[in-house]
């Protein structure tokens, strides 16, 4: 019998783990299911767990990585693990995966969603007509994709099905990421820039980066004034990747447009933020990666993820590789 799987942080929409706790089962262990609010919580509730599956909740500290000896793999149910002290992790001997398949496709198609609905200014007439109006669109311009430019920031998986997706649209696609090779960008049609030469040249920029120290307002004062008079800014990403506050700035001053908006600084973003009141803003509450075949999507990979490292001691998603040598044994 292998040692329990604990989930740390249920959430409701993927509750009540019944697929989960069938599959880990039937690989000889059992699924708990927790309710942490702190850590605290964890370290009560985890007992001699070896997985720990992570939601949302930035709980797994390094007193928790103490407190815990036996656990040996941390799992985050999505893309992004911001919310997981990777380096605290590896630091005991932890491995930390994430799922990095899952929703590739559905946060490329919001993030075109979004470019849409900006550009069309498709909203702003809904709410017009279910107002009773039969509002003109002159006085708004709206401009034709075809033969516009898309500039993207960051092309992983995400990034380049987002391009895929634009290019059928007839956008030029132009993208900084200097971990990707400019040939392979070359390859998918993508044209290599610099970061300033994405932001002066693109009618719409895309952020498709993760978290972490050297993003967080990545897309600041500076940077949005780098951007062209009259583009639009989309952020399916994390929300702190953008100076919220330089957005409301850029906004009400005209320079920029519009925004597409998936993910803010806080969420649930409040009532009465600034975003909330402009026109110009299309929001969505963080469902980017949300599709019914998405979800069933991650419960396979964090299961798959559960089963590699049942039977190997492994697994290919593991985001700290360098911990391999040095993995926690087994207690």
């Amino acid at each position: 019998m292998h040692p329990p799987v604990f989930q740390v942080d249920p959430t409701h929409s993927l509750a009540p783990y019944t697929y989960e706790q069938a599959t880990i089962a039937a690989l000889g262990s059992k699924m708990v299911i927790g309710n942490c609010d702190t850590p605290e919580d964890v370290i009560a509730q985890a007992g001699d767990a070896e997985i720990l599956l992570l939601s949302w909740k930035k709980i797994l500290t390094p007193a928790v990585m103490d407190a815990l000896p036996r656990v040996r793999l941390i799992i985050r149910w999505g893309i992004g693990y911001d919310m997981i002290d990777v380096a605290a992790a590896t630091a005991h001997g932890i491995a930390v995966a994430n799922t990095p398949n899952y929703a590739v496709e559905d946060v490329a198609e919001h993030a075109i969603a979004l470019l849409h609905d900006c550009a069309r200014q498709i909203s702003w007439f809904h709410l017009r007509m279910r107002e009773g109006e039969w509002t003109s669109p002159v006085g708004r311009p709206i401009h034709r994709l075809k033969g516009r430019t898309l500039g993207l920031v960051g092309v992983g998986r995400i990034g380049a099905a987002t391009a895929w997706r634009a290019r059928g649209l007839g956008l030029r696609v132009v993208a900084f990421d200097p971990a990707v090779d400019p040939e392979r960008l070359r390859a998918q049609g993508i044209e290599p820039r610099s970061f300033a030469e994405v932001l002066g040249e693109s009618d719409y920029v895309s952020l498709h980066v993760p978290l972490n120290e050297s993003t967080h307002h990545l897309m600041n004062a500076a940077r949005l004034a780098q951007m062209r008079r009259g583009a639009i800014l989309l952020n399916v990403s994390r929300g702190p990747v953008v100076d919220e506050a330089a957005l409301v700035e850029a906004l009400a001053s005209g320079h920029l447009a519009g925004a597409g908006l998936d993910v803010f600084e806080q969420e649930p973003l409040p009532r009465d933020h600034p975003l909330q009141r402009m026109e110009q803003v299309v929001l969505t509450p963080h469902t980017a990666a949300y599709s019914e075949e998405s979800w069933q999507a991650v419960r396979e990979e964090v299961c798959t993820t559960v089963r590699n490292w049942y039977t190997d001691g492994w697994a290919a998603n593991v985001v700290n590789p360098q911990v391999r040598p040095h993995l926690r044994a087994k207690r």
